[in-house]
């Protein structure tokens, strides 16, 4: 889509982009899922004494959130795929349709 004054788009960058995002969302995933399989065999291994007990009061609820954020992550991003992909077919079809109408629009009834 393009415009002299307004924005352009190039629909085949922005779906090569897209299919990328598309692939790290999968690539996100399988992180996540070897971060989660590795931090279940390891367990608390801060241990449970004093010391042990003073670190997960400070890093437990950090921790945590990090990895909620890290299983949030394939979800966005497949999510942004999706809208990205969505647009450049948009676009595509707005630039088909006005070069329709241009084309149409000097050919008689």
């Amino acid at each position: 889509m393009s415009g002299e004054r307004g924005f352009a788009v190039d629909t085949e960058q922005l779906a090569a982009k897209a299919a990328e995002l598309g692939e790290l969302a999968e690539r996100a995933a399988g992180i996540s899922a070897d971060l989660e399989r590795a931090l279940a065999a390891t367990g608390r291994a801060w241990g449970t004494d004093a010391v042990g007990q003073s670190f997960a009061a400070a890093h437990d609820t950090p921790a945590r959130e990090t990895l909620d954020r890290l299983r949030a992550l394939p979800e966005q991003l497949g999510d942004m795929h999706r809208r990205l992909t969505d647009a450049a077919a948009a676009y595509r079809a707005g630039d088909a349709e006005a070069t329709d109408r241009v084309r149409d629009a000097g050919t008689p009834d």
